[in-house]
C-alpha cells in the first residue's frame, strides 16, 4: 500500500466524531432558540390575536407547474401563539393537494430557522401594519355592534318585561 492511499474510518470512528458534531449542533440551536423565545413571550404579553405572515423563500418550475413557499410569521399554532414558520409546495392546478406544514420557531427545521432569523425585522413591522389596521377595522364596527345590541335588548326588555312584584320589595 502506498503512503497517498488511505484507510476508509471504521462505522465506530465516524459515529463517535457524529456524536461529537450532533453535541455542538444542538448546543448552538439552543442557543438561537433562547432570544427567539425571548421574543415570543414579549409578543404574548401584547395579546395581539393576529396571524402574520411575510415571504423567505419561494420558487417555481413553470413546465411542471409545481411550486414551493417558506414563510416567517406570528401565528397560533396548536394552542400557542409565537413566531412560526411555514411550508407549502405542490401543484397550481391542484390547491387540494399541495402540501403544508407549520412549526413554533423552534420546532421548525433548522436550515429554516437559519433563513429566518434575518426577516424578524420585517415580521415585527408587519405585525405592526396589520396590528394597525385590525384596530382601524375594529373602530369601524364599534357603532354597528352597539346598534344591534342596543336593538335587541330594546325588542327583549319588550318581549320579557320586568315582573311585578306584590307587597313591596324583597330582601
Amino acid at each position: 500500500m502506498s503512503s497517498n492511499d488511505s484507510v476508509p474510518p471504521s462505522a465506530a470512528d465516524l459515529y463517535k466524531r457524529l456524536f461529537e458534531v450532533a453535541g455542538d449542533l444542538n448546543a448552538v440551536s439552543d442557543a438561537l432558540g433562547k432570544p427567539i423565545n425571548v421574543l415570543d413571550d414579549a409578543l404574548k404579553n401584547l395579546n395581539l390575536g393576529i396571524s402574520t405572515w411575510i415571504d423567505l423563500n419561494r420558487g417555481e418550475d413553470p413546465s411542471s407547474e409545481y411550486y414551493w413557499e417558506e414563510a416567517l410569521g406570528y401565528a397560533k399554532v396548536g394552542n400557542r401563539w409565537g413566531i412560526a414558520l411555514r411550508t407549502e409546495e405542490g401543484l397550481y392546478q391542484d390547491s387540494e393537494g399541495a402540501k403544508s406544514e407549520i412549526w413554533l420557531f423552534s420546532d421548525a427545521p433548522r436550515a429554516l430557522r437559519i433563513r429566518a432569523v434575518a426577516k424578524i425585522p420585517l415580521l415585527l413591522q408587519k405585525l405592526i401594519d396589520d396590528a394597525e389596521k385590525t384596530a382601524r377595522d375594529l373602530r369601524a364596527q364599534v357603532s354597528r355592534a352597539q346598534e344591534l345590541a342596543q336593538a335587541i335588548n330594546k325588542t327583549a326588555s319588550e318581549l320579557y318585561p320586568p315582573k311585578k312584584t306584590s307587597g313591596g320589595a324583597r330582601r
